[in-house]
């Protein structure tokens, strides 16, 4: 036994001794001598990483571990000793470190290694009773920001079509889809078990990829220009609403704020002309007194409902105006009834038929899509302003490369923002499969 430990030992000795002959007699709770060996506090300290000393290490007594729950910043790099603080039961230095057989008192403010889960010996004041715990710092290991990519499902049959839409309905995903001029539709509580639903409601003529919905309703439209709407939690009984005039393409819904009412924004055939239509109760319906803008997407464009500064607003996305002009532009509404172009084709994405937009991470988020060469788009881009302005996201949040580019696609995010599912989709031939995705940093426990 070294020096210095000869020297803990007497000094736990002469403790015990002095603690005795004080209290003297021969009665039990007069000798008592605290037998605790547990830590009671714990933390780390290093000049030049300023972090650490935020860390908050849990103790757990059952299993005797000491480690941080929320794991360190990825790539925080700690090459040197770092001071350990810590508290027992026994208020004195009584810690002896064990790790890789080694055996060296420790005290409260001594510098030590880390590199390794420390093994830690902590004596009561009787000199006997020990208790041995594991510490350990936690760092993240992968990059939270880096986002995860699995192909979830293939060679799913009602997927073997170009005509699909897959939506998130009470808690439940839906696929609509037409197989030889056959309208289908499968349900699923988890996007793997699939189970065919009835359909009633809904002639073969409905144009599925222009399927919208808010939390409550699911709308379409036929080549008829007819709307129809279901509030079915199975979403297989729909009704037709009565419309003035043929609808031509269905916008978005409009959720209900303070100061506006909620409500279907719409463009519909008025007397020769394509104009927005907007209704809040599916029966009354007010119209723009002028044609829709020659460059405003009609369909294949993707749309979005959220909230700004408790404003409601619908904003959609790329997509082929009336005379098949493909855009990039980004149009916006907060009425449902007047459109403001809020970005213009100097956009840094390009023109895009079948892309998807969706919301993520606090942010806009752009993927997938067919340019006007007939190429497809495998970049993912973002926007943190509300689709004002648009950059490109790094490597890290791209697709992989067994990933097929593809338009038409189902964007599908989950109702806890944590996974976002990539459904169906087409490049020269139709892509029956799913992918799952997710940011690392929506795994990790903070």
């Amino acid at each position: 036994m070294s020096l210095r430990n000869k020297l803990y030992v007497l000094c736990f000795s002469l403790l015990v001794g002095l603690m005795t002959s004080c209290l003297g007699g021969d009665n039990f709770e007069d000798n008592f001598i605290p037998t605790d060996a547990e830590i009671v506090a714990f933390s780390l300290s290093h000049d030049s990483v300023s972090e650490l000393k935020t860390v908050v290490f849990s103790i757990d007594q059952k299993q005797n571990l000491i480690y941080n729950y929320d794991s360190m910043t990825y790539l925080t790099d700690i090459k040197e000793k770092v001071i350990i603080n810590y508290t027992t039961a026994a208020g004195v230095n009584n810690i002896l470190n064990i790790t890789n057989g080694d055996s060296v008192w420790v005290n409260s403010g001594d510098s030590i290694d880390i590199s390794v889960p420390l093994k830690l010996k902590v004596f009561a004041l009787d000199g006997n009773t020990t208790k041995e715990y594991s510490a350990q710092l936690n760092i993240h290991q992968i990059d939270p920001d880096s986002v995860q990519y699995q192909k979830f499902a293939s060679d799913l049959p009602f997927l073997q079509t170009e005509e699909t839409k897959t939506i998130l309905f009470g808690g439940r995903f839906f696929t609509f889809s037409k197989i030889e001029n056959d309208l289908q539709l499968y349900s699923s509580s988890d996007a793997i078990n699939w189970q065919k639903e009835t359909l009633s409601g809904l002639p073969a003529t409905i144009l599925i990829k222009g399927i919208q919905q808010n939390k409550d309703q699911i709308f379409a439209y036929s080549q008829e220009g007819n709307l129809y709407t279901s509030q079915d939690a199975n979403a297989d009984t729909w009704r037709q609403v009565n419309t003035e005039y043929p609808v031509v393409g269905i916008l978005g819904f409009l959720n209900a704020s303070a100061n506006q009412l909620e409500g279907l924004s719409v463009v519909v055939e008025k007397e020769g002309e394509k104009v927005f239509a907007f209704t809040h109760n599916s029966t009354d319906w007010t119209y723009s007194s002028s044609a829709i803008p020659t460059d405003f997407p009609l369909h294949d464009f993707s749309s979005l409902s959220y909230t700004v500064m408790k404003t409601e607003r619908i904003t959609n996305i790329g997509g082929v105006s009336s005379d098949g002009t493909v855009q990039n532009a980004v149009w916006s509404t907060q009425t449902g009834l007047y459109w403001a172009k809020i970005s213009d084709n100097r956009q840094i994405f390009p023109p895009l038929a079948g892309a998807n937009a969706f919301y993520y991470n606090d942010e806009f988020w752009l993927t997938n899509g067919q340019l006007s060469d007939g190429t497809y788009n495998k970049e993912v881009y973002y926007s943190t302003d509300g689709g004002n302005t648009w950059f490109i996201k790094p490597e890290k949040y791209q697709t992989p490369e067994d990933f097929t580019a593809r338009s038409s696609a189902s964007l599908v995010v989950d109702g806890e923002g944590k996974y976002f599912y990539i459904i169906g989709g087409k490049n020269s031939t139709v892509l029956p499969e799913i992918w799952k995705a997710f940011q690392n940093k929506k795994e990790f426990n903070y």
